[in-house]
């Protein structure tokens, strides 16, 4: 059974749920797993938790996927690891979700190759690679765009109360919420 993720950090209108991973172990494709997972969560969540009767998905190579709840839109993005599987869905903001198990190592070359030119050097010392690189991919996914667009492209920053903003390079703006769960790294990005 998924379990409703919340955190304070997160606008009410967000849900985010959190699965175990179990359905990886019958398929073998990694994009065949990916796009039934993230269908699959989706559907669950909708008919367990959104009292969906009809839900339609929609997906195309290299988009986001659209869903339909009672044939209305809602935004939503999903990630998974080898051992959990992460949705955020909301009916009034774009969302983007990405996890990462929060002891993956991130080599010292792909944080060169993630860092945007204007970020402050200290958000690197402060925090884990692993989660800085859920804060971009979250961003990407919730444009759209996901990793086509490069990580050093988005911009992230920290205000004094201690929440994350991020910038796109093509202007976009949005809030980042991230947290520790289950041994992961969960980050929604959303706006």
């Amino acid at each position: 059974m998924a379990e409703t993720i919340q955190h304070q950090g997160l606008p009410e209108a967000i849900s985010v749920y959190y699965e175990p991973v179990r359905l990886f172990e019958a398929l073998k494709n990694r994009q065949e797993a990916e796009a039934h997972s993230g269908s699959y969560l989706i559907r669950k969540i909708a008919r367990e938790h959104l009292s969906a009767k009809k839900v339609d998905i929609i997906t195309e190579k290299y988009e986001k996927p659209r869903a339909f709840i009672n044939d209305s839109e809602v935004s939503v993005s999903f990630s998974h690891t080898k051992t959990g599987l992460a949705l955020a869905i909301s009916e009034s903001y774009d969302v983007g979700c990405d996890i990462e198990l929060s002891k993956r190592d991130v080599s010292p070359l792909l944080i060169k190759r993630m860092k945007h030119e204007q970020e402050d050097e200290s958000l690197y010392e402060k925090l884990p690679a692993v989660q800085i690189w859920t804060f971009k991919e979250a961003a990407l996914k919730m444009t759209g765009t996901g990793l086509r667009n490069p990580m050093h492209n988005v911009k992230i920053s920290q205000d004094e109360s201690g929440r994350f903003d991020v910038e796109i390079n093509d202007g976009i703006q949005a809030k980042i919420c991230s947290f520790h769960h289950h041994q992961h790294w969960v980050t929604i990005c959303y706006r």
